[in-house]
């Protein structure tokens, strides 16, 4: 780190802070930086977008003054919701609730207004035909007449019929009204105005007092027509009614006729009163039979008890009053005959008297019992004849009540039929009383709320916000094809372009070298002195554009010198991808500034298909390393000094008819190990990579590629075709540098040009002695 430290301590100033500002240029803010972008493109593309808001300016202007003046008069009306009738009947061809409230039908009066029956209309009670304010021409403009023009014509190449004739029986008056019809529903405008039940009637005309009179006319004919509409509507319905009132009265009469003759055949008085006795009765029955199942029930029982029994086992559930008073004589008899018996004998008086008692008990107890049984079984008998006489009574009813069923159906049958149709006819009879009223009746739910006032200026064309308009859509034209144009250009022309689209090191800019002299169109550095003495001096006599050339020339040789870890390179290679991107020039100014350092520096020209650096030094060609690769001479006659202190060249010497296999040779790598051995630093010059392979070649024997980018005129993909080619062969890529870049142009920001043209003026004091620094 100290080493880099003192080494960097050893180059000019400037250039290390032109270095250093690049690498602070490599991440800026990401949001600031877009920011920066989009202006820069805008500020580079500015004659592009002032030329495209100018044409579109020139275009609209042009239209508008061109364009025949055009008024709109405006007329406005309100269709309610619901019709004000003065009677209390609803409207006999629509519900007014249903129909008017809705927005359907709202819709369906704005495409009324717009009709050819209504425009109809207004063209005869206005008689537009013959109006000389109604046939003036109108001019659309000169654009709009000319891009009309251009479409007719293009239609016409596919279409093989020619202008519409008319038909040679079509009256002339007949197509005078077919072309006003049209003419007047070109120019209307129909619009609700939101959120509202109101429209507006627009129409447009060159004469303003005309589309005033128009508009007030459309929207009157339109009330009329609909007054007309409902007056014919009820009219029609009258008619209609009158008809069908007819049918309905024989309807009536033929359905009643029906009633009767059935009621007649039927024996049919009241049915509902018939009905009732019917169903009463039927009810009283099925009461009855309730109560006589339940007692039979209760015989049945009883029944079943005695039908096998005698007085000795006669049930307990049979027991009455009499019979159980009797037992209980019995009872007691008997326990007095045993008391007795047991004291006085079976002989004695009373035992006898006692004994015939309870014989007389005994006898009438069995009697009673006889007659409970006898009593049980005649009283199930007759609760089963009662039963049967019940279920025969009720059946008759049933059928009874079954027939009245059937009578009545049919009955109410035929009532519902003259109810229904009588009343049809009493409704009928009320809605033909209603139309006959409404007919006379002219009320509307449309009316007029402003009529159209005579327009005072012209509705177009409106000039100034057609200007305003054009402008606006100018700069979006123009601003988008910048930024289009801006992503069609795949050039380089950044640092950033180089480092994030190639992954290219930037080693510095080189701006564009302007103001040279011919003689020596390629160097920057002035001589002064003669002989021996001669010595280099900055190019401050000249232009600041010469001296920012010249501090990025430094600058390169400071990002050259820092590329490499450990210690600077010492064989550089300087290339290009195609030709015509300066590596020559970049080549002898490079060699120039490290020769400024003190350090020997060589030059070699290994371009020998097409050699440029001896005559950028004033050398001549008729010697250099060809000689020496080919084994026609040695190395060190071939190398020449400069008129620059510690610069020497090495030209390319003859051509060769095979520059690839000396570069490629042993020779060639033996030149460059004697060499850098008496040299500290070596920069040679060779063909474009994408050319020819003599640079590949001699790439893997160098310490370090440079590769030289011309900005704005190189591709992104001939570049990253070259930066391949060299890593595919293993070379070691130093970085690139862009050449031949216009510092005024916005991808370079204020602080470049600024910052050149300070330190211009800060070494004029300074810059009459050697250029050491």
């Amino acid at each position: 780190m100290r080493e880099l430290t003192r080494r960097e301590q050893s180059f000019p100033d400037s250039a290390i802070k032109i270095k250093r500002y690049w690498d602070y240029q490599g991440s800026p803010d990401d949001d600031s930086l877009d920011i920066r972008r989009y202006f820069q493109v805008l500020l580079k593309r500015r004659w592009l977008i002032a030329g495209v808001v100018a044409f579109v300016l020139l275009l609209v202007g042009l239209q508008s003054f061109t364009t025949t003046p055009l008024y709109r008069a405006t007329a406005r009306i309100q269709i309610n919701p619901e019709t004000a009738n003065v009677l209390p009947y609803e409207e006999i061809y629509e519900s007014a609730e249903r129909y008017l409230a809705s927005d359907m039908f709202l819709q369906t009066q704005l495409e009324i207004l717009q009709s050819k029956a209504l425009a109809q209309r207004v063209v005869d009670r206005l008689d537009l035909v013959n109006d000389p304010r109604f046939d003036v021409p109108v001019r659309e403009g000169v654009v709009t007449t000319q891009l009309g023009w251009a479409r007719r014509a293009a239609l016409g190449l596919f279409s093989s019929s020619g202008k519409e004739e008319t038909a040679p029986n079509q009256d002339t008056t007949d197509v005078q009204k077919r072309s006003a019809i049209e003419k007047l529903g070109s120019r209307l405008e129909v619009e609700q105005v939101p959120n509202s039940r109101l429209v507006e009637i627009r129409w447009v005309a060159p004469d303003p007092t005309l589309a005033s009179l128009v508009a007030d006319t459309i929207a009157e004919e339109f009330i009329e027509q609909s007054l007309q509409t409902k007056f014919d509507a009820n009219a029609r319905a009258n008619e209609f009614l009158k008809k069908q009132l007819e049918e309905m009265k024989k309807k009536v009469e033929k359905s009643e006729q029906e009633l009767v003759q059935y009621a007649r055949e039927n024996n049919i008085l009241n049915i509902n009163d018939r009905g009732s006795i019917v169903h009463q009765t039927l009810e009283d029955l099925n009461a009855q039979m309730t109560v006589v199942e339940g007692e039979l029930i209760t015989k049945t029982a009883e029944y079943e008890a005695v039908k096998d029994t005698t007085p000795e086992t006669f049930p307990q559930v049979l027991r009455t009053p009499s019979i159980a008073l009797l037992e209980e004589r019995l009872f007691g008899l008997q326990q007095n005959l045993a008391s007795l018996s047991a004291q006085f004998g079976n002989e004695w008086p009373t035992v006898i008297q006692v004994r015939q008692q309870i014989e007389e008990v005994q006898q009438q107890l069995n009697r009673e019992k006889a007659e409970t049984i006898r009593r049980a079984k005649s009283d199930y008998q007759v609760a089963v004849n009662r039963k049967r006489m019940l279920e025969r009574a009720l059946e008759r009813q049933k059928a009874q009540a079954n027939q009245l069923n059937q009578d009545s159906i049919q009955y109410n049958i035929l009532q519902r039929e003259v109810d229904t149709n009588r009343e049809l006819y009493q409704g009928l009879l009320q809605r033909l009383k209603e139309t006959g009223i409404s007919a006379g009746a002219r009320t509307s739910n449309i009316h007029v709320v402003d009529h159209a006032q005579v327009p005072a200026a012209p509705y177009s064309p409106q000039r100034a916000r057609d200007l305003a308009m054009g402008l606006g859509v100018g700069l979006m034209i123009a601003i988008g094809l910048a930024f289009l144009m801006e992503y069609l250009d795949n050039t380089v022309k950044t640092p950033d372009d180089m480092e994030q689209s190639l992954g290219l090191p930037s080693l510095g800019i080189i701006p564009t070298i302007s103001g040279l002299p011919v003689a020596n169109s390629r160097l920057l550095a002035e001589k002064t002195g003669s002989g021996g003495g001669v010595k280099t001096q900055l190019p401050v006599r000249s232009s600041p554009s010469r001296f920012r050339v010249w501090e990025a020339y430094r600058a390169l040789r400071t990002s050259i010198l820092l590329s490499h870890s450990g210690k600077p390179p010492k064989v550089m290679m300087i290339t290009s991808a195609i030709p015509g991107e300066g590596k020559t020039t970049t080549v002898a100014n490079t060699g120039i500034v490290l020769a400024q350092t003190g350090a020997r520096t060589l030059l070699i020209d290994l371009d020998m298909r097409k050699p440029a650096l001896a005559g950028t030094f004033g050398l001549k060609e008729n010697q250099g390393i060809s000689s020496y690769l080919s084994g026609n001479a040695d190395l060190s006659s071939q190398i020449r000094q400069t008129t620059y202190p510690n610069l020497f060249v090495l030209p390319a010497g003859l051509r060769p008819p095979n520059p690839a296999e000396l570069i490629g040779s042993e020779r060639m790598e033996t030149a460059l190990r004697l060499l850098s051995e008496y040299f500290k630093y070596i920069l040679i010059d060779t063909p474009p990579l994408l050319s020819v392979t003599d640079g590949l070649l001699l790439s893997v024997q160098v310490d370090g590629v440079v590769l030289v980018i011309k900005g704005g005129s190189t591709s992104r993909e001939t570049v990253r075709k070259a930066s391949n080619h060299l890593v595919n062969v293993g070379a070691h890529i130093l970085g690139g540098m862009i050449n031949n870049v216009d510092i005024d142009t916005p991808e370079y920001t204020y602080y470049y040009r600024h910052y050149f043209d300070e330190r211009y003026n800060t070494d004029l004091s300074s810059a009459t002695g050697p250029a050491g620094a």
